[in-house]
């Protein structure tokens, strides 16, 4: 399911694609070649921050940030200026709606417009938006589903501007959830049964449910592991970086203060799942795909596991790479933080000569 925010602008053609994702408090970079067997990784980066980047979604200092950009891609000698980003989820509208089964492009192109003025709450002229056609609606054939996603323009040009400023050239802004269950898709290719994704940020936990191709629930918790830095902070009066530290390591001396997170962040999946279902009587979820710095938390995965009684895996997204097991091993301490910016940097295939 690719969506693409910059689709209206067009795109040009690439031989290769920084995958970046703007987090709350870090910034990921993420470079891949395509070869014959899928990817190799060119290079990664990472850097944390103490003050947030992001507020609700939207960059807080442009200047700040494409200062970073550009230091963070002259640091680690990255090579590629043209770009793909991703939005947070929090800050996009997805509506789902069904829609006369059309074939000609130029007329389904004005039936999305004319659904996007119905269910986007915002003006035309005040968004910019995408849509996927999911397949034919299986309760009525001459219909089919599409998912559109809307964006405000000026959370959008807020993007594209920090890009610029940093010297690099936007080509597709996606959705993070989205990359996130696209990568999921791809690499675990959960066609038989639908999945949970769960992806645990500094600010934000976003939950998805996938089946097939689609997506067909989303939802975020306004939770995230920046919460537990700071109670290590108040607890301990260590610095932030400190407490950042001792959360990462899972330092037992602070431990104890992961305990509400975990039942908090449990019992909202479980909420979720059990929402979904209620709605789907006929559905069954199979299995809990989980991501994030603070999806490492001891104790979580089995928490989740007591209240949902699903089978849990840690996403690890340097599977698409193609690689052998020995080499993929070498990233390990990447896999939780990276999904998100290797998957974007993944669709430089879709702009490849």
């Amino acid at each position: 399911m690719a969506i693409d925010i910059l689709g209206k602008l067009g795109l040009r053609t690439v031989n290769d694609l920084l995958g970046i994702d703007i987090g709350t408090t870090s910034i990921k970079i993420c470079e891949l070649k395509k070869t014959k067997t899928g990817f190799a990784l060119q290079n990664v980066a990472k850097k944390t921050y103490e003050n947030d980047l992001l507020s609700d979604g939207i960059i807080i200092d442009n200047v700040f940030v494409a200062n970073e950009l550009k230091s963070l891609i002259a640091a680690n000698n990255f090579k590629s200026r043209d770009v793909a980003c991703a939005l947070s989820s929090y800050t996009v509208i997805i509506k789902r709606a069904n829609i006369p089964f059309i074939a000609d492009e130029t007329a389904l192109e004005n039936t999305i417009t004319a659904e996007v003025e119905n269910v986007i709450p915002f003006p035309l002229r005040d968004i910019y938006f995408s849509h996927f056609v999911m397949g034919v609606d299986e309760e009525k054939p001459d219909m089919m589903k599409v998912q559109i996603v809307a964006a405000k323009r000026e959370i959008v040009d807020g993007y594209v501007q920090t890009l610029t400023m940093a010297g690099l050239r936007p080509q597709i802004l996606d959705v993070d959830v989205f990359g996130l269950t696209n990568l999921v898709e791809q690499i675990y290719n959960p066609q038989d049964i639908s999945v949970v994704t769960v992806d645990i940020g500094a600010a934000v936990t976003n939950i998805a449910i996938l089946k097939g191709e689609g997506v067909e629930f989303t939802r975020e918790i306004l939770m995230g592991g920046k919460y537990i830095t700071n109670l290590i902070q108040k607890t301990t009066n260590l610095s932030y970086v400190d407490a950042e530290e001792k959360k990462l390591t899972n330092d037992s001396s602070v431990s104890y203060l992961f305990e509400d997170f975990i039942f908090n962040i449990a019992s909202e999946i479980k909420k979720t799942i059990n929402f979904y279902l209620a709605t789907k009587p006929k559905e069954t979820l199979g299995k809990i795909y989980i991501t994030g710095g603070s999806s490492l938390l001891p104790g979580l995965k089995e928490r989740i596991y007591e209240e949902t009684q699903m089978p849990i895996e840690s996403i690890n997204p340097f599977l698409i790479l193609g690689e052998e097991e020995s080499k993929i091993q070498a990233y390990e301490n990447l896999k939780e933080y990276m999904v998100i910016a290797l998957y974007l940097s993944s669709r430089v295939g879709e702009l490849t000569a």
